[in-house]
């Protein structure tokens, strides 16, 4: 594959390697054990009470007698409150088993504050793209928020929406990763600018803050998910994931553990082909992508690629041409803290 030798993309991978190896790695401790259990009532009460007073009165010598009644009684039932252990959501071994689907009507916790209003604008015209090079930007997102630490991978979520409002605003709509690998093996209707939005790792913020953004412009994204950071700190949990699924979005899987797959090659095959038996058995959903990890592969990384049944990988790099030849490393242009909309505006090929 020509990007493979291309040394801009490994220019990219090494900056990639160096800064996310500076985020703190307690941020990616697993917190999976939580329990919960419903607060006991006290026993009831019966609460009785009898009145009973008897006058004789006598009058003259005819007589006169009043007899008090009783006065009903009043008996209150004991309240009794059903405590229950609800038990979270663990991992499945390593072989596939599907559970039965749970019935949950997820909603977000967040509401942001939009202070941008999306012009509303005609509907889109589809246009049938492909088979072969098709042009979708794909643009790479990991944490929507505020850094406690300056991290180059936090974009603000007022940057955020500024971003979702341009790309709206200028006739850009989304389209999914499986939408794009049919359109480059057998050609497909398409927006005429479609964009795809991809989030790695599985920050907490891309359902806190990112989903609730998308949803104001109609927008859906691709998660790419690490097995062992589902439940931990800051990061989604089986339910926010499932819920990021139920509202349109893909999942993907960005590995087991988030290794450098070029540099643990003994660790390839459970890294790329264990990660979608584990994520599909564990979260229920289909796992048809990849990502590679820091943006790293090489011939062997691959190999399990396909030999897992991926349908696509994801990569990094500045173009925005999609075809046969890179399906297996699909270029994404990674958007970081220091992004200015300017500097987003450069990198879309569509502009007004």
């Amino acid at each position: 594959m020509g990007h493979q030798s291309s040394d801009l993309t490994n220019n990219v991978v090494a900056r990639r390697i160096r800064a996310e190896r500076s985020e703190p790695i307690g941020e990616r401790r697993r917190s999976v054990a939580r329990r919960s259990n419903l607060p006991r009532t006290g026993d009831g009460f019966v609460a009785t009470s009898w009145l009973l007073a008897t006058t004789f009165i006598i009058l003259g010598c005819g007589g006169f007698g009043l007899t008090a009644t009783s006065t009903p009684t009043l008996t209150l039932e004991p309240t009794r409150t059903v405590s229950s252990s609800l038990t979270p959501f663990q991992p499945v071994p390593f072989t596939p088993t599907f559970l039965p689907t749970e019935t949950f009507t997820p909603s977000p916790t967040f509401t942001p504050t939009s202070t941008l209003t999306p012009t509303i604008t005609s509907t889109p015209e589809f246009i049938f793209q492909g088979p072969g090079d098709i042009t979708v930007p794909i643009l790479l997102y990991h944490h929507i928020g505020y850094s406690l630490k300056d991290s180059e991978f936090y974009v603000s979520p007022d940057a955020f929406e500024s971003q979702m409002n341009y790309l709206y605003t200028r006739g850009y709509r989304t389209i999914s990763v499986e939408q794009l690998t049919q359109a480059i093996h057998f050609g497909a209707q398409l927006p005429s600018r479609p964009i795809l939005l991809t989030f790695d790792d599985g920050s907490e913020t891309v359902y806190a803050d990112a989903l609730p953004i998308m949803q104001q412009y109609g927008f859906t994204g691709t998660a790419y998910i690490v097995y062992n950071f589902i439940g931990a700190a800051r990061y989604m949990n089986k339910i926010q994931i499932r819920a990021l699924y139920e509202a349109g979005w893909e999942i993907g899987s960005h590995s087991v553990s988030h290794q450098n797959l070029t540099t643990r090659p003994g660790k390839q095959e459970e890294e790329i082909v264990k990660s979608r038996q584990r994520l599909e058995s564990y979260l229920e959903v289909p796992i048809r992508s990849f990502a590679y990890p820091f943006g790293a592969y090489d011939s062997d990384s691959l190999k399990f690629v396909k030999f897992a049944g991926y349908t696509s990988a994801m990569g990094l790099g500045d173009k925005s041409v999609q075809g046969k030849e890179n399906i297996y490393y699909l270029y994404r242009h990674s958007i970081t803290a220091e992004a200015t909309l300017e500097s987003f505006i450069q990198i879309l090929p569509w502009k007004p």
